[in-house]
């Protein structure tokens, strides 16, 4: 899987330099798939098409100076069929649909569909690439600083990649293709492209499918906070309400401040198996450490021991090695453009009065999660001033309100988009089914089987229930307990 990924990354360095046409009016152009022979067998690379999406920099009236090429794959289904295909939107934001080709290639949901998967403006194989090679060299202290010259001095204005963009290319993709309909499947932020997506041409979608919601007007600065204190604490109840997990951690939430506290007055050296990996760790470290850490459906079981171990002065990540986080060797990162993360993300989230906004949390949240998540925020904050985007007001500050059929999926332990989120989107979505998976963290197609089963229920009648006997079978999860580290 690393290799796929290096070699992604690499296409997409090379695409960048590719030499475009000038502007002119929306257009599919097919193009060769030689550029995936590398990372594909010759039976995919069979069922693989390939073509560029061309639209205009702006749409506003603005003079363009030359056109926008997205990155267009179609994959045929396995078997020959005149179901309405799934059209994938990425989350992130910034992320590159097509990092995700292989897996595509693969699910289930590729039987009986075409699977179409459209990189946004400014990421993956798409030109003009927002890729900022400054994010890994070492020598560049300041990389958004040093990104964002770049990108002025190469005449870029990235008002044209903020998410209003995004969703009219997809509009005029769905304008496009000799299709009557198609099936969305937005994840996380996709999601929140998909909602606006649904709002600009209903006509075209047959159902929607959201996958960790991220509903307009909602945001994520805001909330962060409010939304770790609430994954926290589906932890720590569960734990309660499981015989062997409250036995042997019968304190876990105290557990955890306590490690919170004294690693914040006396910061530790981290290890791994014994071994001193050259990183220290602070109260707040630990917190977005749990904060990431839980939107791993496969690390959930493992965090009890994990925080009771930190509670007792073990610093050691060992009891997360039966967990699948250490069993991988990507990261995701390549996947994600990060320049297109930053613009995005500012434009819609670290506005002045979101900053503000942040300040005001409600009473009931504990201190030191607000101090933890508030270095995060005014991290970011900083980057987006330097970044300079201005912050866009419509089309964003109302909820969507649909009757295309939709199928919501949250995780109940997900500090990113949590289960109120996809209750919130649900009000105003009359045709809707909305499951809470009771294990599982951010992304359910990617992480929990029965997501599959139930979103392929729903695209073959989106307007029948799609529950399956395997919903009515999850549980919370099992946690793993430690022989050795009880409290």
């Amino acid at each position: 899987m690393f290799l796929r990924r290096f070699l992604l990354l690499g296409l997409y360095c090379l695409m960048a330099t590719y030499v475009h046409s000038q502007p002119e009016a929306p257009k599919i152009k097919p193009e060769k798939c030689s550029w995936f022979s590398t990372i594909l067998t010759q039976a995919q690379l069979d069922r693989l098409e390939c073509a560029w999406l061309v639209v205009p920099e702006f749409r506003d009236g603005r003079e363009s100076s030359y056109n926008m090429e997205l990155s267009l794959l179609r994959i045929r289904s396995r078997q020959a069929t005149d179901s309405a295909p799934i059209l994938y939107l990425p989350g992130g934001p910034g992320e590159a649909a097509s990092s995700s080709l292989t897996d595509w290639m693969e699910s289930e949901l590729g039987q009986e569909r075409d699977i179409i998967i459209l990189d946004p403006r400014g990421t993956g194989f798409s030109y003009p690439s927002l890729i900022c090679p400054e994010v890994s060299q070492n020598k560049v202290v300041d990389w958004v600083s040093a990104c964002r010259e770049r990108m002025s001095a190469r005449g870029l204005d990235l008002t044209a990649y903020t998410i209003p963009a995004v969703v009219r290319d997809y509009v005029d993709l769905l304008s496009l293709l000799d299709l009557p309909q198609v099936n969305v499947y937005g994840s996380s932020y996709g999601s929140r492209l998909a909602l606006m997506l649904a709002d600009s041409a209903p006509e075209r979608i047959r159902s929607l499918s959201l996958d960790g919601v991220y509903p307009p007007p909602l945001r994520h600065t805001a909330e962060v906070a409010r939304n770790l204190d609430m994954a926290l604490n589906q932890l720590f109840d569960d734990c309660a309400k499981d015989v062997a997990c409250k036995e042997t951690y019968p304190a876990l939430r105290d557990s955890f401040y306590r490690a919170v506290s004294e690693l914040n007055a006396s910061p530790q050296e981290l290890s791994l198996l014994g071994q001193d990996i050259g990183m220290a760790i602070t109260g707040n470290d630990f917190v977005l450490m749990m904060s990431s850490l839980l939107h791993h459906t496969s690390v959930i079981p493992y965090l009890p021991a994990f925080i009771a171990s930190f509670a007792n002065g073990d610093y050691d990540f060992e009891p997360l090695l039966g967990s699948e986080l250490f069993a991988s060797d990507e990261d995701g990162r390549e996947s994600q453009t990060e320049s297109a993360f930053l613009t995005q993300r500012c434009s819609e989230d670290l506005a002045v009065p979101e900053a503000q906004r942040y300040l005001t949390n409600p009473d009931g949240i504990a201190p030191v999660l607000i101090a933890a998540t508030q270095e995060v925020v005014e991290a970011h904050y900083a980057e987006c001033q330097t970044w300079n985007v201005p912050a866009l007001t419509t089309p964003i500050e109302r909820p969507v309100t649909s009757g295309i059929p939709s199928l919501l999926m949250s995780g109940a332990y997900d500090p990113a988009t949590p289960a109120q989120w996809g209750s919130f989107a649900a009000e105003h979505l009359r045709n809707n089914w909305h499951f809470v998976f009771p294990n599982a963290g951010h992304g359910m197609l990617d992480s929990v089987p029965c997501a599959t089963e139930i979103m392929g229920a729903f695209l073959s009648d989106p307007l029948q229930d799609p529950s399956a006997d395997c919903f009515s079978a999850l549980r919370p999860p099992r946690f793993v307990i430690s022989p050795g580290k009880n409290e």
